[in-house]
């Protein structure tokens, strides 16, 4: 049976309208804490639209995004009982559910943001090596922006306040390895949604970033 999906368009305002609201709820101190607790869903909303359009679905799309997700959360629980991987760093309680001082969902979030960055520069003409690279390099542009947002919604802290050159060296080689794996698989991944959909998240991240220098 055919499935009789809203357009990206229409759901692309819905997001844009939801993230606005997160946003100001977020600078205000009477509701931030209430906001923060919708992060969990809101990534599992967000991941559940990416595979909701996403086309071609194989055993082999299903097998790599496992294999991602839960390498990703894997790699965090060393990384926060070891310190050897990010550096000494701790997760809070915004992201939800935790196993092993290790939020679940994280290992959801890691899969999600390769999706973004090897669809995105999957597009590009370039030969694969650089198409890594690029998609490493853009992984570690998102964390950037993302950090300063993340220690203010109380999603991890750093020991010492301190973010270590270390976290985002292991974010561009853990990054490579996982858009290594789906090119080597020369997964084709086509979703309409996914150019706006990083577009809202990339744009609240970012406009949160500026608002939490403010105030």
């Amino acid at each position: 049976m055919k499935r009789n999906l809203p357009t990206h368009h229409k759901i692309i305002i819905i997001l844009i309208i939801f993230y606005t609201v997160g946003v100001a709820g977020l600078s205000l101190p009477a509701t931030k804490d209430y906001i923060e607790l919708l992060t969990p869903y809101t990534l599992l909303m967000n991941i559940s639209l990416l595979f909701v359009y996403h086309k071609p679905w194989t055993y082999l799309h299903l097998a790599l995004f496992a294999v991602i997700a839960v390498t990703g959360y894997l790699v965090e629980v060393a990384g926060v009982y070891t310190g050897l991987v990010f550096g000494d760093y701790s997760y809070g309680n915004t992201l939800g559910l935790q196993l092993y001082s290790t939020p679940l969902i994280i290992g959801v979030n890691w899969l999600m943001l390769i999706y973004f960055v090897y669809h995105l520069t999957g597009t590009a003409r370039l030969s694969k090596p650089v198409k890594i690279i690029a998609g490493a390099s853009l992984m570690v542009a998102y964390d950037i922006i993302l950090e300063p947002v993340a220690i203010r919604m109380n999603m991890w802290e750093w020991a010492g306040n301190d973010i270590p050159l270390q976290n985002y060296l292991a974010w561009f080689f853990i990054s490579i390895a996982f858009l290594s794996l789906l090119h080597i698989f020369r997964v084709r991944i086509e979703n309409k949604i996914l150019p706006g959909l990083f577009a809202v998240q990339a744009g609240f991240i970012f406009t949160l970033n500026i608002i939490y220098r403010i105030i």
